[in-house]
């Protein structure tokens, strides 16, 4: 009687551990879409860092002008706040109220980024599932690098090749955090893996535009330093050039991309959703050529290249076989 009692209440505690297990992945599920967001959301309040040239609002780091609030007036500031910060541009540089706080909340969006992929980290360690915990502390050390990335970006005085890397690992980190999205999501197994090099031809057609655009943006900020706006597309370097053609294969990738698997067309929202912002992309570049690349439509440009990223990637992980670990 005693050893059925005790394989009874063996029997209950295993189905209590795998029922809390589903809760934690569950959880875990939910805040990968949150994270996500944010993520995207700190890439939007980077682009309009740029787009006003908010880049050195803060000229140190992690503090703003050794504050870890901003100042909302000049007064605040030392009298020789242009000797001290001469290294990082202040020698020609005016303190800017709009500037410094736009930067600032740039910043703090990327550490409500950071708490939720620490917080992933936890949720994961709660799953006692290996895979999904060092997953999620690649994801944080990742997001670790991204802010040291952050802090040489300023000490450099926004220096061009580091801004780059820093748009990069911003795209690995969504990457990664898809990836945990469509592990913990609760689905069938597909028995059936489609030839996916269509997929990865405009994935990474999609990549390098994304690399050249961001040396488009970084000779677009160098020039305004010199000349007037009405003339920057001819004063622009050969990459400018080389995006444009580039513009041609990303579209022609993912006409390929949606011919070929058309059959899945009705019962995936990625193929629909690359069709709009194809077409977005495309608007948007004509907009920025006939504004002389005007600051807003470079924005609207960069967000609908992340997006088309996140829509090749994702039908991507779809078509990919990957097991769903609350099925198992």
């Amino acid at each position: 009687m005693t050893i059925q009692l005790r394989g009874v209440v063996l029997l209950h505690l295993k189905k209590l551990v795998k029922r809390n297990k589903l809760r934690f992945l569950e959880l875990y599920h939910s805040l990968c879409k949150i994270t996500i967001f944010s993520i995207f959301l700190v890439i939007c309040a980077g682009g309009f860092v740029r787009m006003t040239g908010s880049g050195m609002g803060c000229p140190d780091w992690p503090k703003c002008f050794g504050y870890w609030t901003p100042p909302t007036d000049i007064s605040q500031l030392p009298t020789n706040y242009k000797e001290i910060y001469a290294n990082r541009g202040y020698d020609t540089l005016d303190f800017n109220v709009f500037n410094t706080w736009t930067e600032y909340i740039n910043r703090v969006l990327g550490v409500i980024s950071g708490l939720f992929c620490f917080v992933l980290l936890v949720v994961g360690w709660l799953t006692k599932n290996n895979k999904l915990f060092f997953l999620s502390l690649f994801l944080v050390l990742l997001m670790g690098f991204q802010a040291w990335m952050g802090a040489l970006v300023v000490y450099s005085v926004l220096a061009p090749f580091k801004i780059t890397i820093h748009m990069l690992i911003a795209l690995l980190i969504l990457s990664v955090l898809l990836f945990l999205y469509q592990l913990t999501k609760r689905r069938a197994v597909s028995a059936d893996v489609i030839n996916s090099k269509w997929i990865w031809l405009a994935l990474i057609a999609s990549i390098i535009q994304v690399i050249l655009g961001t040396q488009v943006r970084e000779g677009v900020d160098t020039l305004l330093h010199y000349i007037d706006r009405v003339n920057i597309i001819k004063d622009l370097p050969f990459v400018f050039e080389m995006h444009r053609t580039m513009a041609w294969l990303v579209v022609t990738s993912n006409i390929l991309l949606i011919y070929c698997y058309r059959k899945l067309f009705n019962s995936h929202f990625e193929l629909k959703a690359i069709i709009m912002v194809i077409g977005a992309i495309f608007l948007s570049g004509l907009l920025m050529s006939y504004h002389n690349l005007l600051g807003l439509y470079q924005l609207l440009h960069l967000l609908l290249a992340v997006s088309l990223y996140l829509c090749q990637l994702s039908f991507l992980l779809k078509q990919s076989n990957l097991p769903s670990l609350r099925s198992l």
